[in-house]
């Protein structure tokens, strides 16, 4: 697509039945993620609609059905689909945005894991609503794009205060502290919630670019302020490709 910075996680892509796409950096700051499905690289008839969620910051997970016809779905920070072709959307500019797969289960969920997302447990919440659904976390596999790394991701007391009160036990380990500073790893913490529940270490794929860094890259609230531009993660299910000799579907 022209004028748009489009990544990808090399292990998620070769996922059978999904695509999904870390839409970066674009010439139109906040486009309307249904102007940017055609990044998936699906055929059109592929694409029923582009779903996306009023994000506040929530550890709300929506369930997108087969009777979403696009739009945003209500107030909540994550998105469960069990629905070929409905494309999940999620608009960040520093927070994580997080893509989770069971591909035999074809149950699909993205999330947008801020801190105050993190703290509350986004990523805990999807995952339970996708085993509620039939996912199996030893089969899912999970990709995160670019977002705030440890790297440039600066936090103050108010950050510090609520992972020491809510998650004492990861705290040490995903605030770094350096010179009088301390930074927040929030995809380090992120993997910690999707491996307690089960997802295995080497199925969690981040894309090593951050959003503060890679102003060519990416649009960030932090080095841009409140009129930063938006990026997306969008995601679908797709169906599966079909054995020529079987007729049967791959696993």
């Amino acid at each position: 697509m022209i004028g748009v910075i489009v990544m990808k996680a090399p292990l998620f892509d070769a996922i059978p039945g999904v695509a999904a796409v870390f839409v970066g950096r674009s010439r139109e700051p906040r486009p309307d993620p249904a102007s940017l499905a055609g990044a998936l690289g699906l055929p059109a008839f592929a694409v029923r609609c582009v779903v996306t969620a009023a994000q506040i910051h929530s550890d709300r997970v929506l369930l997108a059905d087969e009777s979403a016809n696009g739009g945003p779905l209500g107030e909540g920070d994550a998105i469960v689909t069990l629905a070929p072709g409905v494309v999940l959307g999620i608009g960040t500019a520093d927070c994580l945005p997080i893509v989770a797969c069971d591909p035999a289960a074809q149950v699909l969920g993205v999330a947008h894991a801020g801190w105050r997302g993190t703290v509350s447990g986004v990523l805990e919440k999807t995952l339970a609503s996708m085993s509620a659904h039939g996912a199996r976390m030893e089969r899912t596999r999970i990709a995160i794009g670019p977002s705030a790394r440890v790297c440039c991701y600066e936090v103050g007391s108010e950050v510090i205060d609520a992972f020491f009160r809510l998650r004492p036990a990861v705290a040490p380990a995903v605030l770094k502290k350096e010179a009088g500073r301390t930074r927040l790893d929030l995809v380090g913490a992120n993997r910690l919630q999707a491996m307690a529940a089960g997802v295995r270490s080497e199925a969690i794929e981040a894309i090593d670019v951050c959003s503060i860094c890679r102003a060519d890259l990416c649009h960030s609230y932090r080095r841009e302020g409140p009129g930063a531009g938006r990026m997306w993660l969008l995601a679908a299910l797709t169906p599966l490709p079909v054995s020529r000799s079987t007729g049967a579907t791959s696993p």
